[in-house]
């Protein structure tokens, strides 16, 4: 709803703002959490990964605050989920601390982003579309294009879901890093 839509507008805008101070992710976090939790008397929250990454040299610094955790494709490993703590949601809980963590991404890695309404999309028998076969569904593209991931997947899980209605929404980022000075 409307009231839903005004957070979500300034949780972006404290984000980026946050983040265009220089402060590493977790501390983002921290801030954008104390500005929210006095004024929300409705216990509104938003879950955030929230990720920095240096394209000169790759490294990805994040810290989450209850998201589903990302994918990321690597030439050794094909996808998986990145290894994060799991975090407390921003808005509700004044003070609370986030963990930062790194990566370093190598040239042609993917990360792959996602709300839970990938995971949760449900079919006619009530199962969902599940964390697992989003990692499968993400193994079986593995090099193809970035845009061209984001469109299977979605059609992946339209198939899945059949003619069930949609319940949350389904938003996907997928990210590659081409490296230093590409």
């Amino acid at each position: 709803g409307v009231p839903a839509a005004l957070f979500m507008v300034i949780s972006r805008t404290l984000l980026k703002t946050e983040a265009l101070r220089g402060f590493p992710p977790n501390e983002i976090l921290f801030r954008v959490n104390n500005i929210l939790c006095p004024d929300n008397d409705a216990c509104m929250f938003v879950t955030i990964f929230c990720g920095i990454l240096n394209i000169e040299t790759g490294e990805l610094q994040f810290a989450n605050a209850g998201h589903n955790p990302p994918l990321v494709c690597t030439s050794e490993h094909g996808f998986d989920f990145i290894q994060m703590p799991k975090g407390f949601v921003v808005g509700t809980m004044e003070n609370t601390k986030f963990e930062s963590k790194k990566l370093i991404l190598k040239p042609n890695d993917v990360i792959f982003t996602y709300t839970d309404g990938v995971t949760e999309a449900m079919n006619l028998e009530a199962k969902l579309f599940s964390g697992e076969r989003l990692k499968q569904s993400l193994s079986n593209l593995e090099g193809k294009d970035i845009t061209n991931i984001i469109h299977e997947i979605r059609a992946g899980i339209k198939a899945f879901a059949q003619k069930m209605p949609q319940s949350d929404d389904i938003t996907m980022l997928a990210l590659k890093y081409n490296g230093k000075g590409t």
